[in-house]
């Protein structure tokens, strides 16, 4: 149990700063009501990964179907995290071929994103389209400054 909670304060210790800095623009996002997704925030598109969050926080509600409808691919990237988690921390090895692994993922939720941005884009949840974003507010200034 030791050599769990040494490896556990390790990892911390080495990640730290990266995860404040995570939570900080998290928080910060959050409490100003701005998308916390930079595509989405920049362009008003939603990302491969829009809805992960809101899967996880039904998952945590026991709305294990509902989280399977907002993103399917949440549960693979919990299975994911599970195996790094026992064998980071309680097996103590690394695991074959981990970049394949999540390469494959990735490039499996990409083609989903494509699926989903056909089928369903731009009007259900959670493939939808943010109009109040940075780029339409630059094409709004570009547009009336060709005026004056």
């Amino acid at each position: 149990m030791n050599q769990i909670k040494g490896r556990i304060l390790t990892d911390i210790q080495t990640y730290y700063r990266g995860v404040l800095l995570a939570a900080a623009y998290l928080g910060v996002m959050s409490l100003l009501g701005i998308p916390i997704c930079p595509l989405v925030l920049f362009t008003g598109l939603p990302c491969p990964g829009c809805g992960m969050t809101r899967a996880a926080l039904l998952f945590l509600k026991g709305h294990w179907l509902q989280a399977f409808e907002m993103h399917p691919f949440f549960y693979v990237f919990l299975a994911l995290a599970i195996s790094v988690f026992i064998s980071r921390y309680i097996l103590d090895r690394a695991i074959p071929k981990m970049r394949w692994i999540v390469s494959i993922a990735l490039a499996l939720s990409i083609l989903f994103y494509v699926y989903r941005m056909i089928r369903y884009f731009p009007d259900r949840q959670p493939v939808v389209y943010f109009p109040h974003n940075i780029a339409a507010a630059l094409r709004t200034i570009v547009a009336h400054s060709a005026w004056i």
